[in-house]
């Protein structure tokens, strides 16, 4: 936040954040600072609804959004332990939508109705869209008003949030819940200095909102993170502490009333056979042109520890990364001060432990995103509050550098997702465009990108009874089946490899190229020309080839 000094230049301070305010600036607009900063993250909040909704069904689901989809049609017939290696408040947010959207689309006209796709992943955008208010509130607690702005802001033009909002998948939850955890604890801890009995209600909504965290995704270690932070700034809190009672007891009650299936039997069996690794039918995960075993006892010998540094230096706007140096700045010197503990704990703790794991996925780094944001915001408001201080500069002329930093920073900011739409997860900034020109770095990005189109022309083309081979057999099935061909067998590439004796149709996408399937991949692109390829952008997401007989060969074979 800024207080203003006596040549009327605003400062950087951040000893009284949630008092300090820009209200004697004279601004151009008449509304008081405190209602300003409400209507900013308003339009932050709209502004990140239209991103995320927009264009929803631009591409068909992918593996993973066909489990939740598996998972709501069972939830109807009354059986709630289906996909039970996730927690369910994703999946009844995703019933409550998609059964919204039969109802609306059995009374409009034709053309007015809502896609499967969009139904399913609605849920998930309008969290997205709601973290950037919990963004801002964890900001202006610990930050002040302004960093809480930029920090909205940058959420919702963020153009790697956006592309991890937009599919069916816990993270968008998990760290939505998590943020509004943080606030409520923070509001308690202020409350505390004058009303323990007010400080106790807002442990007890924290606590809540951590029970929804753990049923948006099973990831306790959050819980630790948050409590180490606490440790580390109040390791004596005395009385202004949460009860066990309150705290805990209302995160075991909010967990266990969004996410009921855990007290089945049946989950606890199906997580045991999960976390063993029983259910997987394939092996290995494509990064960089090369294959890594993903399996967590080889950590962290699995895919390079470098992975979501790449992932930040090559996909984050330039601007958004030039103002998260000053933010560092600010973390080294302010470090003793409560907020800029929790960026450190958060940088670390999520950066360092996930790096050395196995297995990595982009939407894994959602977290990580989430704290860059804030690290940028704080950075572009000292980087301002130090240029207008600079005594060696005229007023009018700190004004008007500042003001240019701050519009360039906006256009860099709101011209990556412009630039990206409607395939966010393909945004490359100039450092990622000049070391992988071709973006194929990260196949995950594709998110079975194609398999919908491709099975649109396989069922006008096929021969009846032909046979479908992919390692998205469930997204192929669904949409074989919307387009009026149940004759079309479809099989997995990885378990069953290419049988012959009837037409068949291979699906190779690099983002499911395994150990299992490696060889077999490599001879199909080496010896025959794909049938058609379905472009995600400039990027080839998948091929499809027609074989229209052949022996049966597999991966050991080839």
């Amino acid at each position: 936040m800024f207080a203003i000094d006596a040549a009327g230049v605003p400062t950087t301070t951040y000893t009284q954040p949630t008092t300090a305010a820009w209200t004697a600036i004279d601004w151009p607009f008449a509304a008081s600072w405190a209602r300003a900063k409400y209507v900013a993250l308003a339009g932050a909040v709209v502004v990140a609804l239209a991103f995320r909704l927009s264009a929803l069904s631009a591409y068909g689901l992918s593996e993973d959004e066909i489990n939740k989809l598996h998972a709501v049609e069972q939830y109807r017939a009354g059986r709630f332990t289906a996909n039970a290696e996730h927690p369910m408040l994703m999946k009844l947010a995703m019933w409550g939508s998609v059964t919204v959207s039969d109802a609306w689309n059995a009374t409009v006209p034709a053309g007015l109705e809502i896609p499967l796709e969009t139904a399913l992943r609605a849920p998930n955008a309008v969290a997205g869209a709601a973290t950037t208010a919990a963004l801002f509130g964890v900001a202006d607690l610990l930050f002040g008003g302004p960093v809480a702005i930029v920090a909205a802001a940058i959420w919702a033009f963020d153009v790697n949030a956006i592309a991890i909002n937009r599919i069916g998948k816990e993270d968008t939850f998990l760290l939505l819940f998590f943020l509004l955890a943080i606030f409520c604890y923070e509001r308690a801890k202020r409350a505390g200095a004058d009303d323990l009995a007010a400080a106790r209600r807002w442990y007890t909504v924290s606590g809540a909102s951590f029970g929804l965290m753990l049923a948006s995704k099973y990831m306790p270690h959050y819980l630790g993170i948050y409590a180490i932070f606490n440790l580390i700034t109040d390791p004596e809190p005395g009385a202004n502490r949460p009860s066990a009672l309150g705290h805990y007891g209302a995160m075991a009650f909010a967990f266990v009333l969004a996410n009921p299936a855990i007290l089945s039997l049946a989950t606890w069996r199906y997580a045991s056979h999960y976390v063993g690794g029983d259910l997987l039918a394939h092996h290995g995960y494509l990064y960089a042109g090369a294959l890594y075993v993903t399996n967590v006892p080889v950590s962290p010998l699995g895919v390079p520890p470098t992975y979501y540094l790449r992932l930040l230096g090559t996909r984050v706007p330039l601007v958004v990364l030039a103002a998260v140096v000053p933010g560092a700045i600010e973390m080294i010197r302010r470090r003793a001060e409560r907020g800029f503990v929790l960026l450190r704990t958060l940088a670390i703790f999520l950066l360092v432990p996930y790096s050395l794991m196995a297995a990595k996925f982009l939407r894994y780094a959602l977290p990580m995103i989430a704290t860059l944001d804030l690290i940028a915001a704080v950075g572009l408001v000292a980087g301002i509050g130090w240029l207008l201080r600079k005594g060696w500069l005229t007023i009018a002329t700190r004004r008007t550098v500042a003001a240019a930093a701050i519009v360039v920073f906006a256009a860099g900011l709101a011209s990556a997702p412009q630039a990206a739409a409607p395939f966010y997860s393909l945004f490359q900034n100039g450092v990622g465009a000049r070391i992988d020109p071709r973006g194929s770095a990260f196949p995950e990005q594709t998110y079975d990108y194609g398999v919908r189109e491709a099975a649109a022309l396989i069922a006008s083309a096929a021969s009846p009874s032909a046979v479908v081979v992919t390692d998205a057999p469930a997204v192929a099935s669904l949409y074989l089946q919307r387009d009026g061909r149940p004759d079309i067998t479809v099989r997995g590439l990885s378990s069953h490899g290419v049988a012959g004796a009837v037409e068949t149709w291979v699906l190779t996408q690099d983002e499911h190229v395994t150990f299992e399937n490696d060889l077999l991949v490599e001879r199909l692109r080496a010896t025959r020309q794909p049938w058609t390829q379905i472009r995600m952008g400039d990027l080839v997401a998948l091929q499809v080839f027609r074989i229209p007989e052949m022996k049966r060969c597999n991966a050991s074979s080839s």
